[in-house]
């Protein structure tokens, strides 16, 4: 782990009193998705404020000059920044947050340093410029700084937060709920006192293996006339960008699947206590990237055939021998009513008929499948093809994902033993064993992903899915720049 690569002192809170941070909820294409269409420019109107009090107090009335000032002020900015700082500036009992009457303030130093160190934590430094250039005596100046720093700060809280892209616009692939930021709670909390430093702990992913991928960011750009290390650095950024996507804080519990490598994990305390190869789906059928909670355990599951795989891998053998289905064991039905395969007229609509396979040790799914309900019909299960864990190359299923020790797994989940999930296998019947807590379940795709002793290792980017992000971080530096 990086220590020390946090901006603050040791002894500032990672919260405070008042709940700044909230998070909402919120085919594959280019990076033309970021578009200037969620930037505006910002517009605050305020009302004459003052009055006979500014006359006996200077800094007072610097600070009435500098906030009816702010209306002159030109910034275009993400849509929802744009608002909170015109709400914010508009109160007429707003005072300055980033200025006195000499100019910058030293929490504006701290703000600024903070945005100069973006590059750290695998930001654009250019992103959040803001033009220190000004006389401390002039109050439009000082209004432009004063609305630019707020501005580019929230955006740098927010990037920190949730990442700078939207992974749900770019490829049908990514199904994320995207985070927030309470914008303008967090302009008031600044106006009130708290430190810079402290809302950037509240917003930074709080797992060491950010902290071990910001460490490692620093050692490749020190090395990157190596071969691979101009590679590996925008694989460090992506993963990076990438951890923004999870929760700040991972649950206590959870399972998590890194795609490229292709592994499974199980993870308590903040450690993997379990790991394991697994399948992930073919280059057409490829595996989502979301979070969902694990609530069953199915043993000895049937296997509904779906559709697809009837149609494209099943009909050929049908026409060659119609009794195929019922050689292999399948159960066959017509519009609900069962049938040998042979009696069937397979060349009306698939949608009438139904396939399935019972239960046993050849059935596709093995003898147990772990579900975790999800619009992607995605699930983890066994598989009697246990051979296939020895190739290099585990991209074969469907789109499920296959697990080389499914009965650890379930064990894991179900906390309980290996032995107790064989006896429930054991009994040969199906049955769905509710966990007993659930288990948060992260699906996810790093080709950069730390292990627990903080090494860094690297992954092939099997569905190419790292240049399209990269794309899009970029796209979105380009369209800050020019707006």
């Amino acid at each position: 782990m990086a220590a020390g690569l946090f901006f603050m002192p040791a002894n500032i809170p990672t919260a405070i009193a008042a709940p700044v941070l909230g998070v909402a909820a919120g085919q594959k294409t280019s990076a033309d998705t970021i578009s200037v269409s969620d930037r505006r420019s910002v517009h605050i109107t305020r009302k004459t404020s003052g009055g006979f009090a500014t006359l006996f107090d200077s800094e007072r009335r610097r600070n009435d000059e500098v906030l009816k000032a702010t209306t002159q002020a030109t910034l275009s900015i993400d849509d929802d920044i744009a608002g909170a700082l015109e709400t914010y500036y508009s109160i007429p009992k707003a005072r300055p947050i980033w200025v006195d009457r000499s100019g910058p303030n030293v929490r504006a130093r701290s703000a600024l340093q903070m945005l100069s160190k973006s590059e750290d934590w695998g930001l654009a430094s250019s992103d959040y410029i803001v033009d220190t250039r000004f006389s401390g005596t002039d109050p439009q100046a000082m209004a432009q700084f004063e609305v630019e720093l707020s501005g580019k700060f929230l955006m740098y809280l927010q990037d920190n937060y949730r990442g700078r892209i939207d992974p749900n616009k770019l490829s049908s692939y990514y199904d994320l709920k995207r985070k927030t930021i309470d914008l303008k709670a967090t302009l008031s909390a600044l106006a009130a006192g708290v430190e810079p430093a402290t809302l950037i702990a509240q917003v930074l992913p709080s797992d060491p293996k950010f902290s071990d991928l910001a460490a490692e960011l620093q050692v490749l750009r020190k090395t990157k006339s190596r071969d691979g290390a101009s590679g590996n650095i925008n694989k460090v950024i992506i993963a990076m960008e990438e951890m923004r996507w999870l929760p700040r804080e991972l649950p206590a519990r959870y399972v998590f699947v890194n795609q490229p490598a292709y592994m499974a994990y199980y993870y308590e305390g903040g450690r993997a206590a379990l790991g394991m190869r697994a399948v992930i789906g073919q280059e057409n059928h490829q595996t989502n990237v979301f979070a969902a909670s694990i609530k069953t355990v199915e043993f000895n599951p049937t296997w509904g055939v779906p559709q697809s795989i009837i149609r494209n891998e099943m009909l050929p053998h049908l026409k060659r021998d119609p009794a195929y289905l019922d050689k292999q064991g399948y159960t066959v039905s017509v519009k609900g009513v069962s049938m040998p395969s042979s009696k069937v007229d397979w060349s009306q609509p698939l949608k009438n008929i139904g396939v399935v396979q019972p239960p046993g040790p050849e059935n596709a799914l093995g003898r147990l499948k772990i579900l975790f309900p999800n619009s992607h019909l995605i699930y983890m299960h066994d598989t009697p093809a246990r051979g296939r864990f020895a190739s290099q190359d585990l991209m074969f299923s469907h789109g499920c994902i296959r697990l080389e020790n499914p009965r650890g797994m379930a064990a894991a989940v179900m906390k309980t033993s290996v032995e107790s999930v064989d006896r429930q296998i054991a009994l040969g019947s199906k049955i769905d064993v509710p966990v007993p807590e659930e288990v948060p379940v992260f699906i996810s795709y790093f080709t950069a992903w730390p292990s627990d002793d903080g090494v860094v290792h690297f992954y092939d980017d099997v569905y190419g899915r790292d240049p399209v992000i990269l794309d899009a971080i970029q796209e979105k530096s380009l369209v800050r720049a020019r707006s």
